[in-house]
């Protein structure tokens, strides 16, 4: 008897999920568009939610199950924007392109923005995400006439 329930317990405890992500697929992997790159300091979230394709809003899932026109998926990193909608900004963090080898020595600049850049073999870097090659944060970047990104590493003080 005490067999029967120890095989019957286990069995259990498999089949449920040890974490949110063990049971949804991830938006930020799953869904184009719906998340936002930012650097990799970004708060862990570890939450299942709703996302809305018609408006591009995810939210907080809960217990209940997710509405109509809506589907559940877990985000990893993000943060609750506003606690009594549920509403959630999702990220996708990214490593550092000076970090990545990518940036060339410091020298003043104008127009200097931080970019989501994508680099092809290591090679040019576009400003945002549709080139197909590698994403990178860069903190310190420039936009060149030809369209490809310097990114420059911090200025020593």
């Amino acid at each position: 008897m005490q067999r029967t329930t120890l095989t019957v317990l286990t069995l259990a405890l498999i089949a449920v999920p040890l974490t949110a992500d063990a049971e949804y697929r991830h938006l930020c992997t799953s869904v184009p568009g719906a998340c936002e790159y930012t650097p990799a300091n970004v708060p862990k979230l570890l939450a299942d939610v709703c996302y809305s394709p018609a408006s591009n809003v995810v939210r907080l899932k809960g217990t209940a199950p997710c509405l109509a026109g809506t589907k559940a998926f877990t985000v990893i990193y993000g943060e609750v924007v506003d606690p009594q909608l549920g509403t959630v900004s999702a990220y996708i963090p990214l490593d550092d392109a000076c970090g990545a080898g990518l940036c060339v020595d410091y020298v003043p600049h104008d127009d200097s923005q931080a970019y989501t850049i994508c680099c092809e073999n290591g090679g040019p870097c576009w400003p945002g995400g549709g080139c197909g090659g590698v994403h990178y944060w860069c903190h310190d970047g420039v936009c060149n006439e030809d369209g490809t990104v310097t990114c420059y590493d911090a200025e020593l003080t």
